[in-house]
C-alpha cells in the first residue's frame, strides 16, 4: 500500500509519544484478532448479531447444573451452525497477524511493560507477547472453579462430565469468563496495577463498551498518561485520546513500529 495510504501524522506522534514513555501498556480488543479471521462478538457479521447475545446469567446457568452445561458444550463443539462451534472453529485455525507481532516487537523493545486483552484467543501469546493479562480468560485452557488452578485443555482428558479439578475435587470449567462470573480477583488486581504505573496506555482494536476494560483508559489519563488509540473507526473511547491512528491495526502499528526503528535516538 502506498505511504500516503496511511494515517502519517497520527504514526508519527504515535511513536513519539511511545518513544517518550516510561511504561507503556497496551488494551486490546476484538477490533485486532478480527483481522486473523476471528468473528467479533457485536460487530455486523458478529457471532452475538448472527446468534444473539447468551444470557446475562450464565455462569448461574453452569454452576447450578454443570453437568447439563458441559454436555450441551461438548455437543456444540462438534456441530456446525451455533456460536461454540463458530467461535472454536475460527480460534483453532486463527494465526497471529501484523498487529498482534508489532505489540510484541513493543515488548521486546522495552516500551511496552504489559498488554491487557480483552481477547480469549491467545494470539498474543502466540506471537510472542509475554507480559498479557487475559481479563476474560484465554480458551486453551480449564479453570477450577474451586482453588482457581489453570491447565491447558489440550493437556486435560475429559471423561466425565463435569471434569473436577484433581487437585481439590472442585468443578473445572472453561478459563473464559462468564456473564455473571466474577474477574479472577488476581487478574483484576494486576490490571489495575498496570492502569496505575502506566504513562502511556495504547489502545487497540476495543469499542471501550465492555466494563471494567472500558474504564482503564480514562483512570489512566485521570493519573495524567497518555492515551493512543488504533482503530479504523471513532470509538466511545476516541474522546478520551490523545492521538488518534485511524486504520487497520496490522498496518497501523506495524507503520508504528518502523517509525520507531527509524527515528534518532533509537539509532545510536
Amino acid at each position: 500500500m502506498p505511504e500516503s495510504h496511511y494515517d502519517t501524522d497520527g504514526i508519527t506522534a504515535a511513536a513519539a509519544m511511545l518513544s517518550a514513555a516510561g511504561y507503556a501498556v497496551a488494551l486490546t480488543g476484538a477490533g485486532l484478532s478480527v483481522e486473523s479471521g476471528i468473528p467479533s462478538f457485536r460487530g455486523p457479521n458478529g457471532l452475538w448479531t448472527r446468534y444473539g447475545p447468551p444470557g446475562n446469567l450464565s455462569y448461574r446457568v453452569f454452576t447450578r447444573d454443570p453437568q447439563d452445561w458441559w454436555e450441551r458444550r461438548l455437543r456444540d463443539e462438534i456441530t456446525p451452525g451455533n456460536p461454540t462451534y463458530d467461535l472454536k472453529d475460527a480460534v483453532d485455525n486463527a494465526a497471529p497477524n501484523p498487529g498482534h507481532r508489532a505489540i510484541a516487537d513493543l515488548e521486546r523493545a522495552g516500551i511496552l511493560k504489559a498488554t491487557i486483552t480483552q481477547n480469549v484467543d491467545d494470539l498474543h501469546g502466540r506471537a510472542g507477547s509475554r507480559s498479557v493479562l487475559e481479563i476474560h480468560g484465554n480458551r486453551n485452557y480449564l479453570r477450577c472453579i474451586g482453588c482457581g488452578r489453570r491447565r491447558p485443555r489440550a493437556e486435560f482428558v475429559i471423561t466425565d462430565v463435569p471434569p473436577v479439578c484433581p487437585q481439590c475435587g472442585g468443578v473445572i470449567k472453561p478459563d473464559t469468563v462468564m456473564f455473571g462470573e466474577p474477574i479472577p480477583r488476581a487478574t483484576l488486581d494486576a490490571c489495575f496495577a498496570e492502569v496505575q504505573r502506566c504513562d502511556v496506555m495504547l489502545l487497540v482494536g476495543t469499542s471501550g463498551t465492555v466494563n471494567p476494560a472500558a474504564q482503564f483508559p480514562l483512570l489512566a489519563r485521570e493519573r495524567g498518561a497518555k492515551i493512543i488509540e488504533v482503530n479504523p473507526a471513532p470509538t466511545h473511547l476516541t474522546d478520551a485520546a490523545h492521538v488518534v491512528v485511524t486504520g487497520a491495526a496490522g498496518e497501523m502499528l506495524s507503520q508504528i513500529v518502523a517509525s520507531l526503528r527509524r527515528r534518532p535516538d533509537d539509532a545510536g
